[in-house]
């Protein structure tokens, strides 16, 4: 089950939101309508999503991002709002955010946009990639990591099977190895032992003595 908190203070459209994701079979969805709520709750329970509006009372998106990934930096964020992101686009960016999406798009986007984000991936609309700007942490020369393969990198230097990681990382065995290939082709290698290597050569995971 994916679970997900949505924190929107608009008490109406949580319910809206909450309805139309638990339309999908495997989604369990809370609804909070405070940050100083959905911070409290982020310490007790773990959730697979926090979808967060855009403009909050009290406390703003930002310092909601900033505190609930301090303690977990696996925390995936979601933006949903029905303002205009382009003025932010930079700074969401920047701040930790996984994806965003907009509160007027379809129902299939909403879900691409959530799917895509527990596989490690973000869906940007093409009228953003000219203003998107290569982010200066975890990186060099060309190669570039998201979170989520930084830590099964990590899985793998502490001699994790694929099983076990997939129950690190909350994705299946299949999900693992998908994002395995991937980094060995990042990294121009074709085995563990070699992927630790060279990550720990390069910086992106720290050498396990």
């Amino acid at each position: 089950m994916i679970r997900l908190l949505v924190i929107d203070n608009h008490a109406s459209a949580g319910k809206r939101t909450k309805k139309l994701l638990e339309q999908e079979k495997d989604f369990h969805v809370t609804v909070l309508h405070s940050g100083k709520d959905a911070l409290a709750l982020i310490r007790e329970q773990k959730f697979d999503i926090l979808l967060f509006d855009l403009r909050m009372p009290i406390l703003s998106w930002q310092v909601l991002v900033k505190k609930a990934t301090e303690n977990d930096s696996e925390t995936i964020v979601i933006l949903y709002t029905n303002d205009d992101i382009e003025p932010y686009f930079n700074l969401i960016i920047e701040s930790g955010v996984s994806s965003f999406v907009s509160k007027t798009a379809s129902k299939a986007q909403l879900i691409a946009t959530i799917r895509a984000a527990l596989q490690g991936d973000a869906v940007i609309p093409i009228k953003f990639l000219p203003q998107l700007r290569k982010i200066k942490t975890r990186k060099l020369g060309t190669i570039y990591f998201n979170r989520k393969e930084i830590n099964i990198l990590k899985q793998v230097s502490y001699g994790k099977t694929n099983k076990e990681i997939a129950d690190v990382v909350f994705l299946s065995p299949r999900t693992v190895e998908y994002h395995l290939t991937n980094i060995f082709k990042k990294l121009g290698v074709d085995s563990r032992t070699k992927a630790v290597m060279k990550a720990s050569e390069l910086g992106y995971i720290e050498a396990i003595r």
